[in-house]
Formats: C-alpha cells, sequence, structure tokens
C-alpha cells in the first residue's frame, strides 16, 4: 500500500477513505486516542456550567432573586456530561462515539438555549450565555474531537437551534439577533477550518504509521529469515559479536544427489523453480520439528536441533526432520519426474554458534560437529540417512538403525568413525521386523543391527 494508492485517497468533504476496511479501521483506532480529550471535555463542560451557575449571583446582582431557576437546566448540563464521562468505559463506546457524541452536543446546544427565557428584559446575562454557546460550538470542532461531518453537523445544528429559539419566542432581550447569529456563524465557519485541518492531518499520519508499520514488519520478516528471534533481538540492542557453545546439539547436512548435471539441462529459471520448491519444503519440515535452517550452499542444506534454544530431543527432532526430507524429495520427484534423490547426514556433539561481521551476516556455527555432519553426508548415499554413532546412540530405542561400519574420513587422521543408517521410526520397524530391506546398493558391513524400544 503506497499513500497514492486509490485505497488512500479521501473524499473531499467528508475526508472518508476510499477503502472501507481502512476508514474502519481509522475509526477503531481513533476512537482509543479520544478517550482521554472526550473525558476532559465532559469535565471541562460540568465545570463551566457549575461556575457560571455558582456566579450568577455575584456577577448579576440584579438576577440573584432567580438564580434558583437557572438549576434545572444547569444540572441538567452535569447530568449529560456526566453520563457522557460514564459511558466513555463502556465497550460501546467505540461503536457509537461520535453519533452519541453529536446528540450531546445538541443536547447542551438545547439546554443552553433554553436559559434564554429565563432571563429578565434588560439582563446583560443575555450577553453572557451568547458566549458560552459560542464557546460551545468551538468546543464541538476542537476538544471533544468529532469527526469533521460530525462536528459541521453539530456546530450548524447548535446555531440553528439557537436562531429556531429566538425567533420562535417573544423573549425581548438586550442582544441584536442578526448579530448573535453571525457570531455563531463566524465560530462554526472557524471551527470547521481547524476541524477539517486537524481531521485530514490525523488521517495522513495514520497512513503514514500504517506505511510505516507496515515496512517495519516486513524488514522483521526479512530480519527473522536471516536470523533466529532470539539472536535477532540481542542484535538490535547490542553491535558485539554472539557466539555461544551449546554442549549437545545435531547438525543435519542435506545434498541433491547429481545435482550439477541436472543444472546443465534446464534453464536458469527451472532450475531455480525447482531448487526453491525443494528448499521451501526441507524449511516447513525445519519449522515442524524445531530446527534452525543454518544456511544452503548451492544445491546443499544444513539445519541444526538445539540451537539458538537448548533442547534434550535434539537428536530425535532431526532425524524425524531428515525422514521427511526423504520423502518430501521423493514426493517432488514424482510430480516433476525429475531424478531427485537426497543424500543426508546426522551427527551430535558440541558447536558454538553465533553471529560474525557487519555486513550480509549469517547465524552460522562452527567446530567438529560440524565437519563431522558434513562427512557423514559426503560419504553417505543417494536416498539414505546416515547417523554418527553419538547420534546413533542418542536415537537408540526411539529409531531403527543398521550398522554400516567404520568409515575412511578425510581428514580424521587415525580416527575413523562408525556409521549407522537410518530406516525409519521403531514404530515403521515393529511393523516390518525382519522385512526391512538392506541399504540399496550397499550391504551392511558388520551385518545388519536394529534397535527396538
Amino acid at each position: 500500500m503506497t499513500s497514492n494508492s486509490v485505497a488512500d485517497r479521501m473524499h473531499g468533504v467528508t475526508l472518508r477513505f476510499a477503502d472501507i476496511g481502512l476508514e474502519q479501521a481509522f475509526v477503531s483506532e481513533q476512537s482509543q486516542k479520544v478517550l482521554r480529550p472526550f473525558r476532559a471535555a465532559m469535565v471541562f463542560s460540568a465545570a463551566i456550567s457549575l461556575l457560571i451557575w455558582g456566579s450568577l449571583g455575584y456577577v448579576l446582582p440584579q438576577i440573584s432573586n432567580i438564580q434558583g431557576q437557572f438549576t434545572v437546566p444547569i444540572l441538567s448540563v452535569v447530568a449529560v456530561v456526566v453520563v457522557g464521562y460514564a459511558w466513555s468505559f463502556h465497550s460501546s463506546f467505540y461503536k457509537y462515539q461520535q453519533l452519541i457524541n453529536l446528540a450531546g452536543v445538541w443536547m447542551v446546544g438545547a439546554i443552553l438555549v433554553s436559559m434564554f427565557s429565563l432571563l429578565p428584559i434588560g439582563s446583560n446575562m443575555a450577553q453572557a450565555l451568547l458566549f458560552l454557546v459560542t464557546v460551545h460550538i468551538l468546543n464541538t470542532y476542537t476538544i471533544i474531537r468529532l469527526r469533521f461531518p460530525y462536528a459541521s453537523v453539530g456546530g450548524w445544528g447548535t446555531a440553528l437551534i439557537f436562531a429556531a429559539y429566538m425567533i420562535g419566542t417573544n423573549a425581548v432581550l438586550d442582544i441584536d439577533l442578526l448579530r448573535s447569529l453571525s457570531i455563531l456563524a463566524i465560530a462554526n465557519l472557524f471551527g470547521m477550518i481547524a476541524c477539517y485541518q486537524h481531521d485530514q492531518s490525523i488521517r495522513r499520519e495514520f497512513i503514514a504509521l500504517r506505511l510505516l508499520g507496515q515496512e517495519r514488519e516486513r524488514s522483521e520478516r526479512l530480519l527473522l529469515n536471516v536470523l533466529p528471534q532470539t539472536i535477532a533481538e540481542r542484535l538490535k540492542v547490542s553491535e558485539d559479536s554472539i557466539a555461544d557453545h551449546f554442549a549437545a546439539v545435531t547438525v543435519l547436512f542435506a545434498d541433491i544427489v547429481g545435482f550439477t548435471p541436472l543444472s546443465t539441462s534446464k534453464s536458469p529459471q527451472d532450475l531455480v523453480r525447482l531448487l526453491d520448491s525443494v528448499f521451501t519444503e526441507f524449511d516447513a519440515l525445519a519449522d515442524l520439528h524445531g530446527l534452525e535452517k543454518i544456511k544452503t550452499i548451492g544445491d546443499a542444506y544444513m539445519a541444526a536441533a538445539g540451537v539458538p534454544e537448548q533442547s534434550v530431543e535434539h537428536a530425535p527432532s532431526a532425524a524425524r526432520m531428515a525422514l521427511g526430507m526423504l520423502g518430501a524429495v521423493k514426493r517432488i520427484a514424482a510430480e516433476t519426474g525429475e531424478p531427485l534423490s537426497l543424500r543426508i547426514g546426522l551427527h551430535s556433539g558440541p558447536v558454538v554458534a553465533g553471529v560474525i561481521g557487519r555486513k550480509k551476516f549469517i547465524y552460522d556455527m562452527w567446530g567438529d560437529t560440524v565437519n563431522t555432519a558434513s562427512r557423514m553426508e559426503s560419504h553417505g548415499l543417494p536416498n539414505q540417512i546416515q547417523c554418527s554413532e553419538a547420534t546413533a546412540t542418542l536415537l537408540e530405542g526411539h529409531f531403527c538403525l543398521t550398522s554400516r561400519g567404520t568409515l575412511q574420513v578425510q581428514g580424521k587422521g587415525t580416527r575413523t568413525p562408525s556409521g549407522f543408517w537410518l530406516l525409519g521410526s521403531v514404530l515403521l520397524a515393529v511393523r516390518a521386523r525382519n522385512k526391512l530391506p538392506s541399504p540399496p546398493n550397499h550391504p551392511p558391513v558388520n551385518g545388519r543391527r536394529y534397535h527396538f524400544a
């Protein structure tokens, strides 16, 4: 949404947004914001009314004998504002606030005008009450915070109530009707200008803040697509590098077998589209099983369980994701007709994880655990999940495994880690006990060994 879009356009007179949903959102937000000004206006109106009533006898001694006759109108005004103040605490205030405020404006205006009939001939109080009506009109456009159409109807309605009363009664007052109406008309015109500008301003501010919020949400989503939420929050408050030690995690490496030859036979667009569909499935599985996606390098995918939040179930979570990844690739291969197969490696152990650098940073991991997991993948077979002995030990009793034997891994020196094929969960193994096939094209080195709960 941009500030020049059709949805953001405002009606020239009513200032309503063309987009109904946007208008409703604005009305709801403003109903929350006007609570304090509205309550302040109610308190102000009640205080002014009581002040005038209490000071009549001192300001105009000649009408002190009829001061009691003003009690009912004044208390009526106070009652209206008290009810309005109390109603602002009810949930219906947000839905009907403008209409009820408008009715209250007219009611108070009618009560003020009715006071004229109580004044004796030649009383200077007529000018004071005219002033009070003028203040009430200006209050309608400003403090009460009615939106422009409602404020205009309220202000001019009050002036018409005043004019109708003055014309329809035989009350003789020491003020000129035309001059009085001119004063009220000027008050309305100035009030309309101020209210229109204010209403237009807050609507533009509403759009600007809405756009800013959308940009902030978009930035947050992009940041969380790069970094875990806890790491992103730490980076917001500190520019120091982040490095945390984790004693027990499970690292998963996956690689699409034969991707390089496949890339030569497809257009760049089709290749990226295929890779995106595969990795999107992997991302969903990572979210489902609670793994943190670390990075992708070409057609390789790296994730980890137990970071940045530690978990005692890191190995089973990684195993479940690995099995899900094989299923996802098999399904995509069947749907697209592409000869896709996946090689996955798992290893568990300590790592250091964090963020370094200040440009194009990522949440990364370091340590021998990462290297071993990578070797488990690179020394594996298509459509197979190879676990290290450390991971196999953590999975025992929950998943079905078969020993591959020792591996000659480059970079490990005299160390020869043991490899295990992850065949499935215990539940599947129990169903197919003694009928599970060996990994294709590679019979077990030391014989098949299953683990059951």
